[in-house]
């Protein structure tokens, strides 16, 4: 279990991309249901992956508000919600080819992944 561990999670759609990164990469991408199932799920799946996780939200309205509720049970757990106007304006100080590929879903989950590595 990696102490050191940040999540970028994404709403898309009906389901939350989850992107791990640690140690400055990219190790994990995953999706799960906007569903109860599925938030407690990816939950429990963060709570398997390190002991002190950091993670970034988009928020997107009342599912980024009802995923934190869950998140908040996890101990030790560091969240942080970005407007979407906080998340355009954290790319514009990307690397032009990591600005540019944060336009896909799972690619925003990465750059949000990476923003809980540098700011939290």
């Amino acid at each position: 279990m990696t102490t050191q561990t940040y999540f970028g999670l994404e709403n898309n759609e009906n389901a939350w991309l989850l992107v791990q990164r640690s140690e400055g990469k990219t190790v994990f991408l995953r999706q799960f249901k906007n569903t109860l199932e599925g938030i407690n799920e990816l939950a429990k799946f963060i709570k398997s992956r390190c002991g002190k996780p950091k993670i970034y939200i988009k928020s997107t309205g009342y599912a980024a508000l009802g995923l934190l509720k869950t998140l908040c049970g996890i101990p030790d757990v560091e969240v942080m919600l970005v407007s979407p106007a906080g998340f355009q304006q954290y790319q514009t100080c990307l690397p032009k080819n990591k600005a540019s590929r944060a336009e896909a879903a799972f690619c925003e989950a990465e750059v949000l992944a990476d923003y809980a590595e540098r700011m939290i």
